[in-house]
């Protein structure tokens, strides 16, 4: 199959963020499956890779650098540099793949990349729209939403010309239908993904010893609790504080060695180190602040339970890679984690409790505090062949491809 591939920007040709890795990983899955990928960008930013060292890649994927114009007044990827040069360089990026022989078939593309070339199809060539995260529906002040405002309605006119529009969480469905206007027989649901390989990698250059040494000093059996995000209030991280101040003394008795590891900075930080200090705990609470990612994937692999309190969440890359590092989790009833916490079945891998209910969160960690350590590596290993199942890009590349298959015309 040919597939076109259209995006603002790719990893390593760009920075490394979350889309250009998703536009990075899904190029090279594809590719692995023997399809030939024709990826569409902008130009490579100076001093960055001109190819990737994949053997692939380099059989299987073509890159075509379509030129990004801006003027001088206006930063670089700013609202008013979007307002004016993206529905430009959309437009390229549909003669591009209009021109190209033999023609494609099937164009995926991520966002307003896709706009050119809904407003000008191939009659054999259907449109494949990932809208992503759609912020341009989440602005909170006024001016946010007005200046948002042209981007919502090429979004919303791409989709309603797209043959299929991927949604990334079935709780994230209702706000493809509602937010793009879509009809929901027209909605596919493909789950984001982590590229596990990469992960297994991380944590290999940093000394556990070390960590240990330096978070779980003197403790004979430390039972190390980890939550990774930034530190705001729809963060739920409260929730966690009163929960744990209700179960101080009973998961002390079940857990001497217990400790709750915090990573990541934000508004809040001040807030919540009083509330602990308030609270008695912060011998037993460390925020640790932002931390480089080698450093991050090796506390995964210290901790013995992922707790995630938020308030809010869309897809929780954090609870996949927590579970891809086979941590047992704990975490709110919200956003996608239904599609990822399961406390029965084949893929238990841990419990949800309702948002903001912090009884509930302390009942679900003494439960979990009360289990064996061969009982919490049970459930660390489903989540891990959950993620594996459902959450690799190898699993990703093949629901794609299975979509791919439903629309392209014989």
């Amino acid at each position: 199959m040919i597939i076109s591939h259209l995006a603002r920007a790719c990893y390593p040709f760009h920075p490394y963020g979350g889309l250009e890795r998703h536009v990075y990983h899904l190029t090279l899955e594809l590719a692995r499956l023997g399809h030939e990928v024709r990826l569409y960008t902008q130009p490579p930013d100076p001093g960055n890779p001109a190819t990737v060292d994949d053997p692939a890649w380099q059989a299987q994927v073509r890159h075509f650098p379509v030129p990004y114009t801006t003027l001088k007044i206006l930063k670089r990827n700013g609202i008013p540099d979007r307002l004016v040069n993206y529905p430009l360089f959309s437009l390229r990026l549909g003669r591009a793949v209009r021109h190209e022989l033999p023609p494609a078939n099937i164009v995926h593309a991520h966002g307003l990349a896709g706009y050119g070339y809904a407003r000008k199809q191939l009659p054999t060539t259907p449109l494949v729209l990932n809208p992503h995260g759609m912020e341009e529906f989440s602005g909170r002040s006024r001016a946010k939403q007005l200046a948002y405002a042209p981007f919502r309605a090429l979004l919303r006119r791409t989709a309603s010309r797209a043959a299929a529009v991927i949604a990334t969480d079935t709780a994230l469905v209702p706000e493809v239908e509602r937010n793009l206007k879509v009809p929901l027989s027209k909605i596919a649901l493909v789950p984001n993904a982590v590229a596990l390989d990469e992960l297994d990698r991380e944590a290999a250059g940093i000394n556990s010893f070390e960590l240990r040494r330096k978070y779980a000093a003197n403790l004979e059996n430390p039972f190390i609790m980890l939550s990774v995000g930034r530190l705001e209030g729809n963060k739920g991280f409260e929730v966690m504080l009163e929960a744990l101040g209700q179960v101080r003394e009973k998961l002390t008795e079940l857990q001497p060695g217990w400790r709750w590891l915090v990573v990541g900075g934000g508004s809040q930080a001040e807030k919540l180190r009083q509330e602990t200090a308030r609270l008695g705990l912060t011998e037993r609470v460390s925020w640790l602040g932002p931390v480089d990612t080698p450093t991050l994937h090796a506390l995964y692999d210290l901790a013995g339970l992922f707790v995630h309190p938020t308030l809010y969440e869309g897809s929780s890359l954090v609870t996949l890679e927590a579970l891809a590092h086979r941590l047992p989790v704990i975490a709110s009833r919200t956003g996608g984690l239904p599609d990822k916490v399961f406390a029965s079945g084949e893929y238990e891998d841990g419990r949800l409790f309702p948002t903001a209910d912090a009884a509930a969160l302390a009942a679900h960690l003494l439960e979990l505090a009360a289990f064996s350590p061969a009982n919490l590596k049970e459930l660390g290993e489903r989540g891990r062949k959950l993620v594996e199942d459902r959450f690799s890009w190898i699993a990703a590349a093949l629901n794609t491809v299975a979509l791919y298959h439903t629309l392209v015309i014989p």
